[in-house]
């Protein structure tokens, strides 16, 4: 697997990956025992990309091959401003020749972000005082791809999972799979996880996921039709 960034350049230590946290605005990410740093150690020193590559097959029931990894990889899923910027996107076949994008999405314990409620109501106070932001359009976008009938709960779900899920969708892939890979380093806190795995057990239960059967206990598997769209969900912890 070739692990390379958004210009093509090659990335093949840690030292490499610490340059896309280079600026005033992204420094703060790259900190031992956090996510983005978790990572990358994650690909780089523990053969990651393998241990996914075989995930991603468990749930296909085939055989996959991950050829390429793009670190911090912003993928466009509508036309209201900036994209999803997966922490890494995997692209790959399977062994029947089928395309196949994976979104991973590396948390320690940071949360999911706030949840859509929040975050309509902030954007929407934002336009009422006179701010320019498309956000509140996107956010009735993205909720009218899941839900087609009234239903006031789905403004609890986290609004990062919404978009990670559609973003995913949008690589375009023939076979489309988000990956949450939770790091339990020295940073863990017990309690912050429970709190982010519930919020993603709620996400999935909220949008008509289905449970997959998986052999790895350790994985939890789930899959989702979005507007007649195939996305498997994947959720496991890793040591580090």
């Amino acid at each position: 697997m070739r692990i390379e960034d958004s210009d093509g350049n090659k990335i093949t230590s840690l030292a490499d990956w610490s340059k896309l946290y280079g600026t005033p605005q992204t420094s703060h990410q790259w900190k031992e025992g956090r996510s983005a740093y978790s990572a990358a150690e994650f690909i780089i020193n523990h053969d990651g990309g393998k241990i996914i590559e075989s995930r991603v097959a468990e749930a296909l029931g085939e055989t996959v091959k991950i050829e390429r990894a793009i670190p911090e990889h912003e993928i466009r899923f509508d036309r209201f401003g900036r994209g999803r910027m997966h922490d890494i996107a995997l692209f790959g076949r399977t062994e029947n020749d089928a395309t196949i994008f994976v979104g991973a999405e590396a948390k320690v314990d940071e949360s999911f972000g706030s949840s859509v409620r929040d975050s309509y109501l902030m954007y929407k106070a934002k336009q009422i005082t006179g701010t320019s932001t498309n956000a509140p359009e996107r956010i009735e976008r993205l909720l009218a791809m899941y839900f087609h009938e009234p239903d006031t709960s789905m403004f609890d779900i986290r609004y990062q999972l919404l978009y990670a899920t559609v973003a995913t969708l949008a690589a375009g892939a023939d076979i489309s799979i988000l990956f949450v890979l939770v790091f339990k380093t020295h940073l863990y806190n017990e309690g912050l996880g429970l709190k982010n795995y519930q919020d993603y057990i709620q996400f999935m239960s909220k949008v008509g996921a289905h449970p997959l059967q998986l052999a790895t206990k350790e994985v939890q598997g789930h899959e989702l039709m979005v507007q007649g769209k195939r996305l498997i969900c994947l959720h496991e912890y890793f040591d580090l």
